[in-house]
């Protein structure tokens, strides 16, 4: 387990330092850029071209420069760790109610997963995996580093889930063998979806490993399966 919790670790890592590093170039780049602007502007004031005119293309040469140090900062500042923190609140179980199917390694579908400001910000839909109880459908965030952080554009979780879904399975089950049922969904943000009698039916998608949960209220909630295997178990299940 710790070695994939390492490859974990090193991916949302790798993803922050190589953000970082192609923003300080365009830095670089963009440092050359300004520069011929504001030596542009002082040619137009030679010139005798209106002042605004100027100072309109000197502010664009500095807001180019803000822009790309603002990026960087903000990139940086980005705690890959903070979904390691449970939710604040108490998960309420029903009375009697037990896990009887796990689902490792999804990823939501059909719905904004990000949103973002100067490239680095949050993943709304961050959720990873599924359990299954006698009485519940719960979406929950097993939490490695960065699930639910983008950092330069790039959505850290949905890398994981491509790349390091193995790692998404395994803390799974070893939380789930270790810790209460309440206690791993609130480690890892747990949240019900639907009542298994507010369940009206369970779609796949051809060609796809997706399932499509939809509620007597018309609700729908699609999540991707990463692993055959756990799709077809899935599909069994239901």
């Amino acid at each position: 387990m710790p070695n994939q919790e390492k490859k974990a670790e090193i991916l949302a890592g790798s993803v922050r330092k190589i953000g970082i590093t192609g923003a300080v170039l365009r830095l670089v780049k963009s440092l050359g850029f300004s520069a011929f602007l504001i030596v542009l502007a002082l040619v137009f004031v030679w010139l005798g071209v209106p002042w605004y005119f100027c100072t309109l293309i000197f502010l664009l040469a500095v807001a180019i420069i803000a822009l790309e140090i603002a990026t960087i900062k903000k990139a940086a500042a980005v705690k890959l760790n903070a979904s390691y923190e449970p939710v604040p609140a108490a998960i309420e179980l029903e009375p009697e109610e037990h896990l009887v199917h796990t689902i490792p390694a999804v990823m939501q579908y059909g719905k904004t997963r990000s949103v973002a400001v100067l490239g680095s910000g949050q993943v709304l839909t961050p959720e990873n995996a599924l359990l299954i109880t006698n009485k519940a459908i719960w979406a929950l965030t097993v939490p490695l580093p960065g699930a639910d952080k983008v950092v330069v554009g790039t959505d850290i979780g949905q890398w994981q889930w491509m790349y390091a879904w193995q790692d998404i399975t395994d803390q799974l089950y070893e939380m789930l063998s270790s810790l209460p049922l309440e206690e791993v969904l609130k480690q890892g943000r747990g949240k019900r979806l639907l009542k298994l009698s507010e369940l009206k039916e369970v779609k796949t998608l051809p060609f796809t490993f997706a399932l499509r949960f939809i509620g007597c209220n018309g609700k729908k909630y699609g999540y991707s399966v990463r692993v055959k295997e756990d799709y077809q178990k899935a599909k069994e299940f239901f």
